[in-house]
């Protein structure tokens, strides 16, 4: 991550489904940075709010992805099938 966090960092955990999901479900006012882990078993796909498991960047179990995106950008997740948590940190 390019820049520096200057405030604070929020924490929180989604359950991301076979249906596109945001992540998180709301983002903090001033976000510059965003890491994703995938706390499950299944592959995560990472995309927009169109992702599919054909289309999405995989995060592997146990993987994570980190990203300089602002609070306008939302992400969405995607499994294949049931439901896998995900934790999130955000930096302001």
């Amino acid at each position: 991550m390019v820049d520096i966090i200057r405030a604070k960092i929020k924490e929180s955990a989604v359950t991301v489904a076979s249906t596109a999901t945001a992540i998180p479900a709301t983002a903090v006012a001033g976000r510059m940075s965003l890491a994703i882990k995938n706390n499950g078993a299944s592959t995560v796909y990472i995309g927009d709010s169109d992702v599919t498991t054909d289309t999405g960047y995989p995060i592997a179990a146990n993987g994570e992805l980190s990203l300089d995106v602002g609070e306008q950008v939302i992400v969405y997740g995607i499994v294949a099938e049931g439901t896998v948590e995900v934790r999130i940190l955000e930096g302001v």
